[in-house]
């Protein structure tokens, strides 16, 4: 019976063979199922052996193999092997796979393989398979105990819990980072109202236009409900330092500056709740956008922003 995705490695302690085994799993977590698992064995005194998931396919268990040989923060001496069956449409496809790392190699960021034939290949992690003259000759691992596993299963809620702490503290810092920068800038446009009005209209234009374009382009930080809300308290408190400088909003174009970021913020909330009701994902707006939809919900943000504010001042003004 052919032996598929196990690996035997010589050299190393328990420990660090465990830890670059569990760095590798949170470091591919988005990529692999959920319910994969992977058996971590003593194999006598400095050997080990792992018994990944047979579902693993080939580019997953050639990426762990030179991992494991090269792991990210831990230093360690081993000799790895891989013993796979070739499961892409290659020449290597339902053959018997010996994995290595070579010693002489510098590159770093690809296998080798033998076949059960004896054919020897180098295949890269951007899909290149090349035959080599290496001598390297299949053989099947021996000696094998296969006892009292610990096993490990691929979990991705404490992955993903652990991203949405790390994006919420960036998103934090950059909210701290730009409202002290808005702020500054409100009282910057209050000193200028006391000396010439006329270059206070035109900053409160591109200043309420600098503050939409950024609730449009930082979407990922209105997701958040705290700092949707924050931000809907800076777009309010803005409008009120207007009016309270200004008196009164009318239908000059340079009024509009005012308004941007709050109907920014009316039309984005539905807008979003629409989306992910749709399409059970959260909308991305980005250059290129990634969907005809996406491009669809960014067209519709961005014209219900710069128009909105029309209608509003219209019917005031009636």
């Amino acid at each position: 019976m052919a032996i598929d995705n196990l690996i035997t490695i010589k050299g190393g302690a328990y420990n660090d063979i465990k830890k670059a085994l569990r760095q590798w799993i949170e470091l591919y977590s988005n990529d692999l199922q959920e319910d994969l698992t992977f058996q971590l064995f003593k194999n006598g005194r400095g050997n080990h052996i792992i018994q990944a998931d047979k579902r693993l396919d080939n580019e997953r268990f050639f990426y762990l193999i030179n991992y494991l040989n090269f792991p990210e923060g831990i230093e360690y001496e081993i000799d790895i092997e891989g013993f796979t069956i070739g499961k892409d449409k290659n020449q290597l496809k339902n053959k018997s796979l010996l994995v290595y790392i070579s010693r002489t190699d510098k590159d770093y960021d690809n296998v080798f393989v033998t076949t059960s034939e004896n054919e020897n290949f180098k295949v890269d992690f951007g899909g290149n398979i090349t035959e080599i003259k290496d001598q390297r000759f299949f053989n099947h691992p021996t000696d094998i105990i296969l006892d009292y596993p610990e096993t490990i299963k691929i979990n991705r809620i404490p992955v993903l819990k652990k991203e949405e702490k790390i994006n919420e503290n960036s998103i934090d810092k950059r909210f701290k980072i730009i409202s002290i920068i808005t702020l500054s800038l409100t009282l910057i446009g209050i000193i200028i109202n006391q000396y010439d009005s006329q270059i206070f209209l035109k900053f409160v234009f591109l200043f309420g236009m600098g503050i939409s374009t950024w609730f449009y382009a930082d979407y990922k930080m209105l997701q958040s409900d705290r700092h949707f809300l924050y931000s809907f308290g800076i777009a309010t408190g803005y409008l009120l330092v207007v009016l309270l400088n200004k008196g009164e909003l009318n239908k000059s174009v340079l009024d509009y500056g005012a308004l941007y970021p709050i109907t920014l913020l009316l039309i984005q909330k539905p807008l979003r709740l629409i989306f992910k009701a749709t399409m059970n994902r959260e909308p991305v707006v980005d250059r290129p956008a990634p969907t005809f939809l996406d491009g669809v919900y960014m067209i519709i943000l961005f014209l219900g922003f710069t128009i909105l504010p029309f209608f509003i001042l219209g019917s005031l003004s009636k």
